[in-house]
């Protein structure tokens, strides 16, 4: 690929191809649910222009990594390959966040941007070895399932702590991961995957929970970065 291409395909600090490449076919996977994309929220996600994510559409057509739409306003749909390519990074990127956190003991809020820089240089082998060191973990330290095949089901979003009203009660299944700030104020709160809340209070400032002897309040921004189940 060409300087040209280089450019079209450039996201963040990083301007090689592949990387790019890796980058928004993980985009467009984690942000559809495994769905199609529009690209005015994907150039949302990755902090691009609208124009960028269009050129790189038509070289991630050309590539194999999107299916071919006949209107150019049509969402971004990963073809099968596509697919696969974004379930390999999803995986080396949450095995590096697990050995990063279990292993090296980096704090919660700093292993999303770490496992960002080094998912892109590892290959699937290595990847695969971290996992058996690590037991074969099945989820990475924010709550998120570590896939192991090319299994192309669709991940239904979780709803959140902020949609629920006092009184409720729930269970922390995942934390969204990519504000590390906010995942430092949730991990100091204790609102990790598995713990058990109570919701005190809900109102448009603030979510006030119980968890356990402890409350804790939260900007309702923070709130609805922690995904919750029954």
């Amino acid at each position: 690929m060409g300087n040209v291409n280089r450019g079209l395909l450039a996201v963040g600090s990083d301007r090689s191809p592949s990387r790019a490449r890796e980058d928004y076919v993980k985009a467009i996977y984690q942000l559809g649910a495994g769905g199609p994309v529009r690209a005015a929220a994907l150039a949302r996600y990755l902090n691009v222009s609208r124009v960028s994510v269009s050129k790189a559409k038509r070289l991630l057509e050309a590539d194999g990594l999107l299916d071919r739409e006949r209107e150019p306003s049509q969402p971004l749909r990963l073809s099968r390959r596509g697919r696969r390519l974004a379930i390999a990074m999803v995986r080396r990127h949450r095995l590096l966040e697990t050995f990063f956190h279990r292993v090296l003991r980096i704090p919660l809020e700093r292993v999303h941007a770490e496992a960002e820089r080094i998912e892109h240089v590892i290959s699937d082998d290595v990847a695969m070895r971290i996992a058996t060191l690590l037991g074969r973990p099945q989820r990475d330290p924010h709550g998120h399932p570590i896939p192991y095949d090319d299994d192309l089901r669709t991940e239904k979003p979780l709803p959140t702590l902020a949609a629920l009203r006092a009184g409720d009660r729930a269970n922390v299944i995942s934390l969204d991961d990519r504000d590390d700030a906010a995942v430092a104020v949730l991990a100091d709160g204790g609102l990790l995957p598995g713990a058990r809340i109570v919701v005190q209070r809900s109102d448009a400032s603030c979510v006030v929970v119980r968890r356990g002897k402890r409350v804790v309040t939260l900007r309702r921004a923070h709130a609805a970065m922690v995904r919750i189940g029954a």
